[in-house]
């Protein structure tokens, strides 16, 4: 599996984190910890999976870290690029139908500040990424960053960010899914 962070930040917009993790060339066979983040999809029969979500299984292995997992959890923090987009995008939607004293939500300078801070990192992380992606102490950073800005966006949902599989839901399931292959920070 060969794709680029672009293409994995791609499907991770479009078509979320499943489909791409499925990009990133996440396997049992090349996960750094005793736990593995794959597609649901592609778990072997008698594997033991500790949790599945959102097409997505966690599973136990052997860590057996190589040169490969740089690489994968570089094409991982693509696909998350692509997820906080997408996440910003639906923070602003959220917040141009709601209004606080009569007026927009979205036009509100502390929102707006997170908003314009969440784009800095975002475009921050891919510059990151496009000149050091095979750095592993530079994809962690992304990977943190990327966690950071997630959990503020979320925060401007509220209280409907924990229900229904709402946005806290997505950003806890990424971060499960990057500790993984960069490991807890």
């Amino acid at each position: 599996m060969r794709h680029t962070i672009a293409e994995c930040e791609r499907a991770g917009h479009d078509d979320g984190l499943s489909a791409g993790l499925a990009l990133t060339g996440a396997a049992l066979d090349n996960a750094p910890g005793q736990v593995a983040a794959v597609p649901s999809d592609s778990v072997p029969p008698g594997a033991e999976v500790l949790r599945a979500e959102q097409g997505i299984s966690f599973v136990r292995t052997k860590p057996c870290a190589g040169p490969e997992s740089t690489a994968v959890a570089a094409r991982l923090a693509g696909v998350r690029l692509g997820l906080t987009r997408r996440l910003a995008q639906r923070a602003i939607a959220h917040l141009s139908g709601r209004t606080v004293g009569g007026e927009p939500t979205i036009g509100k300078q502390l929102v707006q500040g997170t908003l314009a801070d969440a784009h800095v990192a975002t475009e921050a992380a891919r510059r990151a990424l496009s000149v050091a992606g095979d750095c592993p102490d530079t994809v962690r950073d992304v990977h943190e960053r990327l966690t950071t800005v997630d959990w503020e966006l979320a925060k401007l949902f509220g209280a409907s960010g924990f229900v229904d599989g709402g946005a806290m839901f997505d950003v806890h399931l990424s971060r499960l899914m990057a500790s993984c292959w960069v490991g807890a920070s």
